[in-house]
């Protein structure tokens, strides 16, 4: 199996918390966080951010929470406790990014993520590193590795909405933006000079009139749609698309 490296640029997504305007239980909130989890993983989003317009510290606790037991390999989960945010992760999909896609056996040449020694072999490994190469596998000996080298999922930071005034690399997803696939070049060459943040904006709109950046890169990802409005975390699927098949 051929694994994916990080982009080149970085690949970025801002999305607002009242995606989750509607999810009030546990069960929904997971269910479109899985969503949202699986698609940035897809397209190797590098870091995902978010801006709190919702202000529910619940909703953002449990966000917190299932992204990070999601990011994590199956055989570290098993040391996370159950907390009220996690209780419903049984419905998360497996994301099957490169450090999730490992046998039992040791085999030679494979990277591994790890924590406190724990790489999901049978033993621990008496070593401080988060990243180990397997260099032989009977008997088995390992190298410590500085990094992972493949891509393995994206960072989560939350921002203030006047936090992407510093962002130089804008491209927002709107209904009355142009036509993405007549300026190919043009996004090309943002990326290659800054890389690219998709902003994705709120479910109630206006996000046009609340920035003062990135008026330039306005693309509409879904022209001529059939239905009267397109959901966050589908804009955020269809645009992801789009540029993954743009930027190569």
């Amino acid at each position: 199996m051929i694994f994916p490296f990080p982009r080149r640029k970085e690949l970025n997504v801002i999305l607002f918390t009242s995606i989750f305007y509607t999810d009030r239980s546990l069960t929904e909130i997971t269910l479109k966080t899985s969503f949202i989890v699986r698609t940035l993983s897809i397209f190797r989003v590098s870091s995902l951010y978010f801006i709190d317009d919702l202000k529910d510290p619940k909703i953002k606790r449990a966000v917190i929470d299932i992204i990070n037991y999601a990011l994590l390999p199956p055989y570290l989960k098993k040391k996370i406790p159950l907390k009220p945010t996690l209780k419903k992760v049984g419905l998360l999909n497996p994301i099957n990014i490169p450090s999730h896609m490992v046998e039992k056996e040791a085999i030679e040449g494979e990277y591994r993520v790890g924590e406190n020694g724990n790489f999901g072999l049978k033993s621990k490994i008496s070593t401080r590193a988060n990243s180990i190469l397997i260099i032989n596998s009977n008997p088995l000996k390992v190298k410590p590795y500085d990094f992972f080298p493949y891509y393995n999922g994206f960072k989560t930071k939350f921002i203030e909405l006047d936090q992407i005034s510093s962002f130089d690399n804008i491209i927002i997803g709107s209904r009355s933006g142009k036509n993405p696939f007549e300026e190919i070049s043009k996004i090309k060459e943002l990326y290659e000079k800054h890389g690219i943040t998709l902003l994705i904006g709120p479910p109630q709109g206006g996000v046009l009139k609340n920035i003062n950046v990135g008026k330039e890169y306005v693309y509409n990802f879904v022209p001529n749609q059939g239905v009267r409005d397109v959901r966050a975390e589908e804009a955020l699927l269809i645009s992801l698309s789009i540029l993954n098949y743009i930027l190569g």
